[in-house]
């Protein structure tokens, strides 16, 4: 196969055309290609939309075309799926190309993998402990190549590899920069750059202009708010109380006792009716509150503003959207569409374990005629979405793999589970189902790697904890046809504004300058 370049001119500038696939390739891609195929060991950096899939297209096909040998390889099954569907070559994630094997990999230093040149995609996920090992596996011949996007999440493990050696300054890094033209289409590309340089992204509402789902908008925000702690608590308080004075007051006028005698038989409720209204709830009006009849209305009692396109005004809360959106309103306009809830926590009303538990209830409720597992406090029923929490290499299943269940055996409390995206089938024994949980929603942080044809993403200030620019970041741009953030834009804008100025105590960035 023939490879080259021919400089040629477009809209007054220069750009570079691949002849064998009929790319054009902008003059930083061009570099970039000429400067990689050069150098034992590179960097590929850049956001989305700005071309690193089209050059690692391009660089193997001309290693190809030199007789070169070529490995493809990321840390998670998804990615590497990703990586073969697009580039068409197989690719392996990191554990089963260095052929794990009783607690140690094969592939090291004596027992080198067998290629010329090592391609790893979502080097931002590797630790220190894979990415040693990895090293260690690499021929003195071999060219390696990490690509990756430094502003994403650091890796769940130990280390800052992909940020280190890039700080290092020691290892040529070619960064992309420009978003290429289709690109400049999707608002999901457009916002996370915008997120990603500190500018809180202006997201339309279906709310406000519903046609938005007929335009096939790639990216919208539903406002809705959720109580926190504190109001449920100041609700619950004033509700309290309210009932207590009440009660009181009417079995006072159902006696035949005359109100001025004393009442000796009354109940007491030391300090339960001494209450004085904090001042950020000074604005609540009380007889509204005592009134409500429902979660919606006592929300509207005590928040202060309420958005305008507000979910609430409907009679909706948070949850509700949730459901909605998941159930009934993305499957309308989205036919047959993998949807996936990416939330920053665990916990909470919008974490992740009461989200599945809602979602399963709502989607995959108990029935008579459908076998399920309960393991503990969880339930898991046929046709459920789940994902893997730990590596385990006898089955052949790794971290954050997400499947859905297709039998249940309710005799030895086994099941068979169908893997995306592949659909390989892997049989589950009872001891091995503790390794699974309900995967309708996950963190933000196991979506690392991978990409969801449909994202939701809760966003509210009771995770403002976890509230960081890197974090909504890495949530959005795991989309790929659409991204709908419900909540607070308050606490998006939290998000955009907070740097997460943690720093990992690494030395590989100084072990490498040394």
């Amino acid at each position: 196969m023939a490879f080259g370049y021919e400089r040629s001119s477009s809209n007054g500038r220069e750009c570079f055309a691949c002849r064998t696939h009929d790319l054009s390739l902008s003059q930083s891609q061009s570099e970039a290609i000429k400067g990689i195929v050069g150098q034992n060991f590179s960097i590929l950096t850049g956001g989305p939309g700005c071309g690193k899939t089209t050059i690692t297209n391009i660089i193997v096909k001309f290693l190809e075309s030199q007789h070169k040998k070529v490995y493809l390889s990321a840390p998670t099954g998804r990615a590497a799926q990703r990586m073969s569907d697009i580039i068409g070559n197989d690719a392996k994630t990191i554990h089963r190309l260095l052929e794990w094997q009783a607690g140690t990999f094969k592939k090291n230093e004596q027992f080198p993998l067998d290629t010329d040149y090592l391609i790893v995609d979502e080097c931002s996920m590797l630790d220190t402990t894979l990415a040693a090992s990895l090293l260690k596996a690499v021929p003195n011949k071999c060219q390696v190549l990490f690509i990756g996007d430094p502003d994403q999440l650091p890796s769940v493990g130990a280390g800052n590899v992909l940020k280190d050696i890039i700080n290092s300054n020691r290892v040529p890094c070619f960064q992309l920069k420009e978003i290429f033209r289709q690109a400049k289409h999707s608002q999901i590309i457009n916002f996370a750059h915008q997120i990603n340089v500190g500018k809180s992204p202006q997201i339309e509402s279906p709310f406000k202009r519903p046609k938005i789902w007929q335009d096939k908008s790639d990216c919208m925000f539903i406002d809705t708010d959720e109580a926190t702690k504190e109001q449920l608590r100041f609700i619950n308080k004033v509700k309290k109380i309210h009932n207590i004075t009440t009660t009181d007051l009417e079995k006072s006028i159902s006696t035949e006792n005359s109100p001025f005698t004393f009442r000796t038989n009354e109940n007491i409720h030391p300090y339960e009716t001494e209450f004085s209204i904090p001042i950020k709830f000074s604005h609540v009006n009380i007889s509204h509150l005592t009134n409500s009849k429902n979660n919606i209305e006592e929300l509207l009692a005590v928040l202060k503003k309420v958005h305008p396109w507000s979910s609430l005004h409907y009679g909706l809360s948070a949850i509700d959207i949730m459901i909605k959106l998941y159930s009934e309103w993305i499957p309308k306009y989205f036919n047959n569409c993998e949807i996936q809830i990416l939330t920053p926590m665990t916990r909470g009303s919008l974490g992740t374990i009461n989200l599945n538990q809602t979602i399963q209830n709502d989607l995959n409720p108990f029935s008579k005629d459908k076998n399920q597992i309960i393991i503990g406090n969880k339930y898991f029923r046929q046709g459920d979405r789940v994902i893997h929490r730990r590596n385990n290499y006898e089955l052949g299943v790794f971290n954050g793999d997400i499947g859905i269940i297709k039998e249940i055996n309710s005799e030895d409390l086994s099941c068979i589970i169908s893997f995306f995206p592949d659909n390989r089938e892997v049989r589950y024994a009872k001891d091995d189902i503790v390794e699974l949980d309900l995967a309708y929603a996950i963190t933000i942080h196991k979506s690392q790697g991978s990409e969801f044809e449909i994202v939701i993403i809760p966003i509210f200030t009771q995770h403002y904890n976890m509230l960081y620019r890197n974090l909504i970041y890495t949530g959005l741009t795991r989309a790929k046809r659409l991204a709908v953030f419900v909540g607070s834009r308050r606490a998006l804008a939290m998000a955009v504004n907070n740097q997460d100025t943690t720093l990992r105590q690494t030395a590989l960035k100084e072990l490498i300058q040394n």
